[in-house]
């Protein structure tokens, strides 16, 4: 807990200081001199020091105290906590602490002290290296106390220490540098500091990594913890069961709930997250009802679900409450869109959010988002794609747009370029571009490089941060398993991971940052449910 001794000019003092000296010194014709002093209360460890500018006073006991020094009238005095007390801590405030001298002594300086106590608790899944934690004070902008280096899970307390009464504003713990080699991304769950009278051991720092994967046949999706080393899935308990044939499935920012959209049962599973171990508890009121066939999932931050009813043409819209992460219907709680939408996402900047129409149509429908969900056409919408557009994945940071467009006998990949500022999509020159697309496409985080499956393997292209224009990557195809459906990127974009539909398994590799290539991981593939149609990781 940051404590301030209130400073003024020592010049002052000490002028104040001599002229108390010259006046002693001269006899009964000097002016008269007072003291400053007042109560101390609550006082209970020890190495209390108040000081009153230059000069320091140790107390003891609780109980009535002055300091030494004789001052004139008019010489200001400023008192403060310069040492605190220990054994047990304590933290001491100051009050009618600052003022200046009348024809009295000072007696009224308060001094109360309380108990105070530590904030620390738990960090799992930690593998890499220089992970700092700290106590951040949102309203001041600042840090308090020092940065609490970690190197391995297990129990860690920092060194700020708080008194029980409520912090107002309140301060929280956060993650202020993540671990790398290899990189990770590790969350804090209770970062909110509370104390009750007691030290405060809450705090959970989560570093691992989880991958979904909805079993179609099995009504189940299946989960995995990522090694960050080596990238291998490590199942987690046994499959968890949804509605009848889950296809997406996506899971909000810090790992609080995951949503699995049911095409057989015209549903939404909901569920939340242990951020430790991945395992999934239903969430109260699960399943939501949604529309006819649900098959995609987006989210607008942790705030928002959208789902696209490939056989109702429709968007669905969904408030998610931070607390439980059940859904309520936005209003108005569905939007038109083109035929059979089969994908939808949101750019990064988080203002358009596109529809891929897989039905017929032959399109992209695009919206703008406003602040409370809501969504508006973008002029031009829908904007015509190649044939039977499957799934969007977004190129160099959001300035570009592709669909993987299966259909017919010409498969390719559509590329526009985003207009950051209206949402309109233009088609870059030369799209649809030819490719052996066969299902879904996905891209690295900063829109490198896209992934699209084939067949039974993955193909990958380079994208042209300029232009958008995309570049087959060299040793490519790479074969995965049976029917490669659909195909992500873990947050780091070390690995990429594709879920295999016909041989109920999930291929792994490591992706080579610099030029895009892909190794498979020791011990892929990974065996999954049956029909293992999406596979996500967050």
């Amino acid at each position: 807990m940051k404590t301030s001794i209130r400073r003024m000019a020592r010049c002052a003092y000490a002028a104040a200081v001599l002229a108390a000296l010259t006046a002693c010194g001269g006899g009964d014709s000097g002016p008269a001199t007072y003291t400053v002093g007042g109560t101390v209360t609550g006082l209970t460890g020890s190495g209390l020091v108040l000081q009153n500018y230059d000069v320091n006073l140790p107390v003891n006991t609780s109980g009535a105290f002055t300091f030494g020094t004789q001052l004139v009238s008019g010489t200001s005095y400023a008192v403060g906590v310069v040492t605190q007390p220990t054994n047990p801590n304590q933290l001491c405030m100051t009050a009618n602490d600052t003022g200046t001298i009348g024809a009295a002594n000072v007696t009224n300086v308060l001094v109360t002290c309380e108990a105070v106590y530590t904030v620390g608790g738990t960090v799992s899944g930690l593998v890499g290296s220089g992970l700092v934690l700290q106590v951040y004070d949102r309203f001041d902008d600042e840090y308090d106390g020092s940065p609490l280096h970690i190197n391995a899970d297990g129990a860690f307390t920092l060194d700020s220490v708080f008194p029980a009464t409520p912090l107002n504003p309140p301060e929280f713990v956060v993650v202020e540098q993540q671990p790398s080699s290899p990189t990770q991304h590790c969350l804090v769950e209770n970062a909110l500091v509370n104390i009750q009278s007691a030290n405060d051991t809450s705090v959970v720092v989560a570093c691992s990594e989880f991958s979904y994967v909805t079993n179609a046949a099995d009504n189940t999706v299946s989960v995995y913890r990522i090694d960050a080393t080596t990238g291998a899935l490590v199942a987690v308990g046994t499959p968890t069961a949804t509605g009848k044939s889950p296809y997406a499935v996506v899971g909000t920012p810090f790992k609080q709930f995951v949503y699995v959209s049911d095409e057989g049962s015209n549903d939404v599973s909901a569920f939340s997250v242990n951020i430790e171990t991945g395992a999934l508890t239903a969430v109260s009121g699960s399943p939501f009802a949604a529309g006819t066939n649900p098959r995609a999932l987006t989210l607008y931050g942790a705030a928002y679900l959208y789902v696209a009813n490939t056989g109702s043409d429709t968007l669905s819209a969904f408030a998610i409450n931070a607390t439980t992460g059940a859904l309520t219907p936005l209003s108005p709680a569905t939007y038109a869109t083109g035929h059979g939408p089969s994908s939808v996402a949101v750019d990064p900047a988080g203002s358009f959010l596109y529809v891929a129409n897989n039905g017929g149509s032959n399109d992209i429908s695009a919206f703008v988002i406003d602040a409370a969900g809501g969504l508006t056409p973008v002029a031009g919408s829908p904007f015509a794609a190649g044939t039977n557009p499957l799934s969007l994945a977004f190129g160099a940071g959001g300035k570009f747009l592709y669909t993987a467009n299966p259909g017919g006998a010409n498969p390719s990949i559509s590329g526009f370029t985003v207009d950051l500022f209206s949402g309109t999509l233009t088609p870059l020159s030369g799209s649809p571009f030819p490719a052996a697309v066969s299902n879904y496409i996905a891209a690295d985080r900063v829109g490198a490089y896209l992934y699209v499956t084939t067949g039974a393997g993955v193909v990958g292209f380079g994208v042209d941060a300029t232009t958008g224009l995309l570049t087959s990557l060299p040793g490519f195809p790479l074969v995965s398993g049976a029917n490669a459906y659909s195909v992500t990127l873990d947050p780091t974009s070390q690995f990429l991971y594709v879920a295999n539909n016909g041989s109920a398994n999930v291929s792994g590799f490591r992706i080579d940052a610099s030029t895009g290539g892909l190794t498979p991981i020791t011990g892929s593939p990974f065996a999954a449910g049956n029909l293992p149609d999406f596979i996500a990781t967050f």
